[in-house]
């Protein structure tokens, strides 16, 4: 429903905004962005042929410089408007914007976020995130009242009360997810040489309830190089990489944030559809992750072209890293257990071999081939008036060495039940029994088809609640030529993938050929399922990740080096260099805390006209119609998982979800059909908990005429 005279962000400076967002059109994304994709001129795939157009309707509520990120995102929005509407899945907006904006327009921007839609912050401090995780909070509770109570022409009204403590469980959930998440995206900037409260934390992040998005800041990262002699000596140097905005490098990093947002997209569809477990499926298959993260950045590794003193460039591919981690938790009722799975996926795009000058290009690739064994690049050095003939050998960067780990904290014995890959890579398929227990689905409320009146309905619909006893864990070789090293050690469990050749091996005049598997896209996954037995309070998952590039950079031999005073030597030398951001730290992650208690609702049908007369039959009769017509919305009794017994995040959900379901076309004609064939021209859902806990029920009315 569009609400009129609504009051939107930053309503007097959104005049002409459309005007300055972009520097480039949309139909010249392409050729402007990325360099093209089969066609230079089509908008919606990379070079890659990837598809990195988003449809996603959005508000876009800043104006952005055309070299920034957010302009080359919104190049990337078929559909975008200045203001908020019904219509609106996104806001997008500057992080220096947000603390302009009174807390009473975040009401719209909630509602968005409740219903499965994305806030898009591009350059944010600590601060902006703070205030947005405020802001949000603070409507969550008047948000979720509206959804569930506003008058959408349906007939159909839901009794909630956000005053009620037990109702505001929900909020709160919702509101400490959104706080870790910030912690975790502050943790993962602290590599940075300059993280103070003057610096972005992030290029972009994208909230979302189920998964979030966060691009590294691309200027500002600290990144050391080791050099090895050929006599072994190891010289260190750090420094802060600040590599210059253009439209092609925001470009790049856009495509990442569109592409997310095309998975997302993607995802929920597949949700709706979903699956249904009846106690014997894999958990993690027939369940959304509780918490999704996505992280891209940048990959770092030295340029092969010499400088004019015969130095080495550093260069960076600004979409090079893309990682994803992916949480379940559940409970065991029985034995008083947490069970939580990591799944971590990493991909390193090195980039393959490129042809002219595109192999030369770091934001194409960071291998500078392609190249045959003891194969050469000579040129003409000249220096203190000296000439002499150089061997260059231009031997990009490949993959060499990534080191991962992941160990979770708790304040109840903690247990690594299962963890892959193995150490020799090879395919494995286990499975970590965690036992009965309720959990949550979201899918009820598919599609539904059919005829009113005895025509039946018919449909995907899905239970509310799932009963699960197992978590799958598998894995498959990726890289062959990765050697790696798995060590548990009490709740830790750590890999070191290696390449197992010495590239610098041979005389100085030799060199081998790096496999190719190492300088295209190295995905690399972990899964981790950790029990914590008699849980209190939340967890902490602490992560680690490091990517180390390496690369021959500078192998050489002077011959016939004459100077100024005729006299002349010849130099051999070979050098082995590794690159790798500084920022081998743990981020500490607050897991979401899975439901612990369990809780039996119940379900009836009253029908408020009716004499106690008159229910005789009658409500049988219209109760009947209802099981027979939506089995699965419909259960007398209702088993469920809650955080705390006073919480009611479960059924809240459940009842939400039961309303878009009964407000499908088909369904409420079907349902007022029933109703006013029997003469009954209201009737009313009711789900009770008799506790002592819940003290006041959930009721759906549904009016037939």
């Amino acid at each position: 429903m569009k609400t009129k005279n609504r009051s939107y962000f930053l309503s007097a400076i959104l005049i002409g905004i459309a005007m300055m967002i972009t520097g480039c059109a949309k139909e010249d994304i392409a050729s402007n962005d990325n360099g093209g994709g089969t066609n230079p001129t089509d908008v919606k795939v990379d070079e890659l042929n990837v598809k990195v157009t988003a449809d996603m309707p959005t508000a876009v509520l800043s104006s952005f410089d055309d070299n920034s990120m957010g302009a080359a995102l919104v190049r990337r929005l078929p559909k975008t408007t200045s203001s908020l509407d019904a219509d609106t899945k996104m806001v997008l907006i500057k992080g220096e914007d947000i603390l302009n904006r009174p807390i009473t327009e975040w009401f719209e921007v909630a509602k968005i976020y409740l219903r499965g839609g994305y806030i898009a912050v591009e350059k944010p401090h600590n601060a902006h995130l703070v205030s947005v995780m405020e802001q949000l909070s603070a409507k969550l509770a008047q948000a979720t009242h509206a959804i569930l109570t506003e008058d959408d022409g349906s007939g159909i009204i839901i009794n909630y009360n956000p005053s009620n403590s037990q109702s505001a469980n929900a909020v709160n959930a919702e509101a400490e997810r959104f706080k870790a998440r910030i912690a975790n995206i502050q943790a993962k900037s602290g590599h940075r040489a300059a993280s103070d409260e003057q610096q972005p934390v992030a290029e972009m992040v994208i909230f979302s309830r189920n998964g979030y998005y966060h691009h590294e800041s691309y200027q500002g990262k600290t990144f050391t190089t080791e050099t090895r002699q050929e006599d072994g000596t190891v010289t260190k140097n750090t420094v802060v990489h600040n590599p210059d905005y253009d439209n092609y490098v925001s470009g790049l990093m856009a495509d990442g944030a569109a592409q997310w947002l095309n998975r997302r997209g993607e995802a929920q569809q597949v949700r709706r559809a979903g699956n249904r477990a009846e106690g014997n499926d894999y958990i993690n298959e027939v369940m959304s992750a509780d918490d999704e993260y996505t992280y891209d950045g940048s990959l770092i590794a030295l340029d092969m072209k010499p400088t004019d003193n015969g130095g080495i460039a550093n260069v960076t591919k600004p979409n090079a890293y893309h990682e994803i981690i992916r949480i379940w938790a559940a409970h065991n009722m029985d034995s008083n257990k947490d069970y939580y799975l990591v799944q971590h996926s990493s991909t390193a795009s090195v980039g393959g071999k490129k042809d002219g000058d595109d192999r030369l290009d770091p934001n194409k690739t960071l291998y500078h081939g392609p190249y045959g064994e003891n194969e050469w690049y000579k040129y003409e050095y000249k220096v203190d008036g000296g000439a002499g003939e150089v061997k260059q050998m231009l031997y990009g960067s490949w993959y060499d060495t990534a080191n991962f780990s992941f160990d979770l904290k708790g304040e109840g014995s903690v247990q690594v039940e299962g963890a892959v890959p193995s150490t020799d890579r090879s395919e494995i398929s286990t499975t970590v029994t965690v036992g009965k227990f309720n959990g949550q689905m979201t899918t009820i409320g598919g599609t539904i088809t059919g005829a009113a009146k005895g025509g039946g309905v018919t449909g995907n619909v899905n239970r509310g609640w799932v009963n699960g006893t197992f978590y799958s864990l598998a894995t498959t070789t990726t890289v062959q030529e990765l050697t790696c090293k798995k060590n548990t050690e009490g709740t830790k469990v750590s890999w070191e993938y290696r390449e197992g050749r010495n590239m610098a091996e041979g005389d100085v005049d030799e060199h081998p050929v790096i496999d190719e598997s190492l300088i295209n896209d190295v995905d690399v996954s972990n899964q981790v399922c950790w029990s914590v037995s008699n849980p209190s309070g939340q967890d902490t998952l602490e992560i680690m990740h490091q990517v180390k590039m390496a690369d021959i950079h500078y192998h050489r031999t002077f011959y016939k080096y004459v100077l100024s005073d005729g006299n002349g030597k010849e130099y051999k030398d070979i050098i082995l260099s590794n690159a790798i951001p500084d920022d081998k730290v743990n981020v500490k992650y607050a897991l979401p805390i899975p439901n612990r208690s369990q809780q039996t609702w119940y379900m009836d049908v009253d029908f408020p006209e009716l004499g106690q007369d008159g229910y005789k039959g009658v409500k049988d009769e219209l109760t009947d119609a209802l099981k027979t017509q939506f089995p699965d919305l419909y259960q007398p009794s209702i088993v469920l998982a809650d955080q705390t017994p006073q919480s009611e995040n479960t059924i809240q959900n459940l009842v939400d979800k039961s309303k878009k379901m009964l407000n499908d076309p088909n369904a409420l004609q079907t349902l007022k059909g029933y109703a006013l064939d029997r003469g009954v021209s209201q009737f009313t859902i009711k789900w009770y908990c008799t506790d002592g806990n819940h003290a006041e029920p959930y009721t759906m009315t549904v009016t037939a005429k």
